[in-house]
């Protein structure tokens, strides 16, 4: 068995695997990071190897204790990618970003593929049918807008997310809400747009936590695909494993 670990900003994911099949899957709290860790190894010991994608540092220094028994492998632009990479300076493209290119190579291939990441930033990666990556786009999530908007004013309050019926509000929660989900729903639809007009055939991927908060009229019109980071470690791990 395989284990792969997606540490994004928000939450650390952990994805058991089976040959080509997920058995276990987990989501954990930073704060429960490595005792998760040390339980899931120890409930699992024929755990040959492990793979992680880390956006925040703190990994390799948990993961180390492991590594006289199990292969671990850290996502990174040095390793061996299953895409030709166009980013400017490899080395800052996030690890989360690799993978989920990696998951569009492997399944999409010979395709133009999108890939919407709906997570605590929205990301927007886009690799060509020549299998090329051409980059992408970063911009704030849900909780983000929330939280900038209470802090760069004076007087906005935070709020909880709600799905607006419509894009007007007769109060202060209901403006941010409608504001920050139609922000969101509009940037989106212009993004699929401006690729659908450049590239022929388009395949768009929605993947991340906060892609459920999309309309059903939006989603028909693409592919949802919650598990597509697992799709990319658990790919990125085959192709790495011997070196």
């Amino acid at each position: 068995m395989n284990l792969g670990i997606d540490l994004g900003n928000t939450l650390a994911k952990f994805y058991l695997f089976d040959g080509e099949k997920i058995i276990l899957q987990r989501k954990v709290n930073y704060s429960s990071f490595e005792s998760s860790t040390d339980a899931l190894i120890s409930e699992n010991s024929d755990i040959s190897a492990i793979i992680y994608a880390d956006v925040k540092g703190m990994a390799s220094r948990i993961l180390e204790k492991y590594s006289n028994d199990i292969k671990v492998i850290p996502v990174n632009s040095s390793m061996h990618l299953p895409f030709t990479n166009l980013y400017k300076r490899g080395s800052t493209l996030g690890n989360d970003r690799i993978v989920l290119v990696a998951a569009a190579s492997k399944s999409y291939p010979k395709s133009n593929v999108l890939v919407i990441d709906m997570g605590t930033c929205i990301t927007y990666d886009f690799i060509d049918k020549q299998n090329v990556y051409q980059g992408g786009a970063i911009s704030p999530g849900f909780v983000m807008r929330y939280k900038a908007l209470n802090h760069f004013t004076a007087n906005l309050p935070i709020v909880e997310y709600k799905t607006p019926e419509n894009p007007q509000s007769k109060n202060t929660h209901g403006c941010i809400q409608s504001g920050v989900y139609f922000a969101i729903l509009d940037e989106i639809k212009a993004r699929i747009e401006y690729y659908k007009k450049n590239y022929e055939s388009l395949t768009v991927i929605l993947t991340g936590g906060d892609a459920n908060k999309l309309p059903k009229t939006l989603k028909n019109s693409i592919f949802a695909n919650s598990n597509f980071i697992a799709d990319g470690l658990l790919h990125l791990l085959k192709l790495n494993i011997d070196s």
